[in-house]
């Protein structure tokens, strides 16, 4: 007969997620001082969108081993999710200490310090990730960010570039480096990107608001009004851009 463990695992297979953490539940009973089934669930509780859960099943692996890195970058991830970007910094530098090689920690701690508005420090993580991977998508992009937030431009042009390069496919490279020739009053590239964007995802609602917005700055309000009306259509709710969409065709109409 299958473990509990092992049911888990098949449970999972077939996407059926609540009978998984379930199965994993009842492993953790059967196995005590395994902190593998906590780790499992956890995982499965993250992926769910239940991180108050995640965090208490992350907890208890750890509490079960300090050192276990999955259980450690896993907490750190779910304590970002809950924006607890201090905790989360503080369980990536315990992994980067075990394992200074660990090139995802760095990685995420790099968001972490992100969305700290700590840009240098997030450059600094990024840059240490791509150093360890030089194919790293993520980090290229991240750091593009962070450039472009702090009006270097030609490094996040340089960055965004890189991005696209090494991960195919990645729409918002595109977006984001539309944004930065616009900042370098360049509209034709910036609208040839925010296009090649929506050619990879249709409905990006990034891509579509700056290239509806570039147009309508370009006096082409039919393709600007086209752009929002289908943001408007596929967007959340309640998207900031898409109620942005909506009031400047309102003002139109008026």
């Amino acid at each position: 007969m299958a473990s509990y463990i092992e049911q888990g695992i098949l449970l999972e297979e077939e996407e059926s997620y609540q009978e998984a953490i379930a199965a994993y539940e009842q492993a953790t009973l059967e196995e005590p001082y395994n902190p593998e089934p906590l780790i499992r669930k956890a995982t499965l509780l993250e992926e769910v969108g239940d991180y108050p859960n995640a965090l208490l099943s992350c907890n208890a692996a750890i509490l079960l081993d300090g050192y276990n890195l999955v259980a450690l970058n896993l907490r750190g991830d779910v304590l970002a999710s809950l924006k607890r970007f201090d905790e989360a910094i503080a369980d990536f530098s315990d992994v980067i200490a075990i394992d200074p090689a660990d090139v995802d920690s760095y990685y995420n701690r790099g968001l972490a310090y992100a969305s700290l508005d700590q840009s240098d420090k997030a450059i600094q993580d990024f840059t240490t990730a791509i150093e360890r991977d030089p194919t790293h998508g993520g980090a290229y992009n991240n750091r593009g960010l962070m450039y472009y937030r702090i009006g270097d431009y030609p490094a996040a042009l340089s960055d965004f570039t890189r991005a696209i390069e090494v991960r195919e496919g990645f729409a918002c490279s595109f977006a984001h480096r539309g944004r930065v020739y616009e900042s370098l009053s360049d509209a034709k590239r910036a609208l040839e990107d925010y296009t090649r964007a929506l050619q990879i995802s249709p409905t990006d609602v990034t891509a579509l608001y700056l290239r509806g917005t570039l147009h309508f700055a370009q006096n082409e309000i039919e393709q600007g009004r086209r752009d929002y009306e289908l943001l408007i259509q596929t967007a959340p709710r309640d998207n900031h851009l898409s109620a942005l969409a909506k009031q400047t065709l309102e003002s139109l109409r008026n």
